[in-house]
């Protein structure tokens, strides 16, 4: 699923998540900024669920480290778990809140 991000506050580094059906294609495409789901499997066995942030320009690394997202589910702040993968697949992100059990 992706999620379409609004800026929260005047400087645009605090996101705040929006529900959408956008396909992935058009996420891209339309959006500046939007968090899309993904699924790992740890050692274990075990299902983790993480969201990469997606921009529609290119970031630096310095660019990219300066957001704030809130989480789509239960709007606490995601922390970041993963580095940039290209310019504009940004970090990967968890949240504390979601995945405390």
């Amino acid at each position: 699923m992706n999620y379409p991000l609004r800026k929260a506050n005047k400087e645009g580094t605090r996101l705040e998540p929006q529900h959408s059906y956008y396909s992935d294609e058009y996420a891209e495409r339309m959006c500046d900024l939007h968090l899309r789901d993904e699924i790992h499997r740890d050692g274990n066995g075990k299902l983790h669920k993480y969201y990469r942030l997606h921009a529609k320009k290119a970031h630096t690394e310095e660019q990219a480290f300066a957001y704030d997202i809130k989480c789509p589910h239960c709007y606490s702040m995601l922390k970041q778990v993963g580095r940039q993968e290209t310019y504009t697949e940004l970090g990967l992100y968890t949240c504390p809140s979601c995945n405390r059990y």
